[in-house]
């Protein structure tokens, strides 16, 4: 019980960033995919990344975001759009970890 937050974090992950290497080239509308892929981040959010160093996370996810905020300008067109794809889907994963985390961190909080 303890690895299915880890793993619901890795299939989260996995499915965005290939969904964002694949929108690179393809246009798909997979809005279910994403939706479920973005939940799965999510839970493993609260279940497994707010175990570890918070701060370090966020940290990194906020970096993340931010690069992939500059990603497109960065390379040619189809190696630009092939990153910024990547980089869109693992900050989209990122986020939706840290707002797991930040709920769990918050919950911490009011909950003696």
């Amino acid at each position: 019980m303890n690895d299915l937050g880890k793993w619901a974090w890795l299939i989260g992950l996995a499915l965005l960033v290939l969904m964002g290497a694949l929108s690179g080239f393809v246009s798909m509308d997979l809005a279910i995919v994403s939706d479920i892929a973005v939940a799965l981040a999510f839970i493993g959010g609260i279940m497994h990344l707010a175990k570890g160093d918070r701060t370090a996370f966020f940290i990194a996810a906020l970096a993340l975001g931010a690069f992939y905020s500059s990603a497109g300008t960065l390379f040619v067109d189809i190696l630009g759009n092939l990153v910024a794809g990547i980089l869109g889907g693992a900050a989209t994963a990122a986020a939706a970890g840290a707002a797991g985390a930040l709920v769990m961190t918050v919950y911490e909080w009011v909950m003696p």
